[in-house]
């Protein structure tokens, strides 16, 4: 478990997440904020500040809460998303189609996990992929570079890529 600031707190971690899998199950979703507003008792000053909101998100990743968060994966504001950017490293992601390459550079991190989830060269705790971005999709968020792979794609699912790239390279390698 987690360790709390006791000069913050009124209470331990146990407490707390005993009290955020109550609040989660009573409101079905939470967020850090709400949480402290609803148990201010729990806190000793009124509202939370940047190490205590740390400290419950800790103790919500602890305790497996983080699903009923809406705030869970959101940039900024969830410290699993800077977790998850960190996950999608150059190494994984240099061989994704140049579309995903290109939303890794943008920083467009919920775009490339939806890919890396999808293919299996990620894990996450907690990420629901939505599935991999459609070609079509990609191309409408301007992300869409084809290369000699992409166009030797059958079907407009970037899951497809890395099968389109092997049958290129076969074909060269024979020709």
């Amino acid at each position: 478990m987690p360790s709390i600031d006791s000069d913050e707190w009124t209470t331990t971690p146990q407490e707390i997440a005993r009290e955020v899998k109550l609040f989660a199950e009573e409101f079905d979703s939470f967020t850090p904020e709400l949480f402290a507003e609803v148990n201010f008792h729990l806190l000793r000053r009124p509202g939370l500040t940047k190490s205590t909101r740390d400290e419950f998100c800790e103790i919500s990743i602890f305790s497996k809460t983080c699903p009923k968060c809406d705030l869970l994966y959101v940039a900024k504001k969830c410290p699993l998303w800077y977790r998850l950017y960190r996950m999608a490293t150059w190494d994984i992601v240099k061989r994704a189609p140049p579309c995903i390459r290109l939303a890794y550079a943008k920083k467009t991190i919920k775009t490339v996990m939806n890919y890396l989830a999808s293919v299996n060269l990620v894990n996450p705790p907690f990420y629901k992929s939505r599935g991999a971005p459609s070609c079509n999709a990609l191309r409408s968020w301007g992300y869409c570079t084809p290369n000699e792979y992409c166009r030797a794609m059958e079907t407009e699912n970037t899951i497809e890529y890395t099968k389109a790239r092997e049958r290129v390279k076969l074909s060269r390698k024979l020709s």
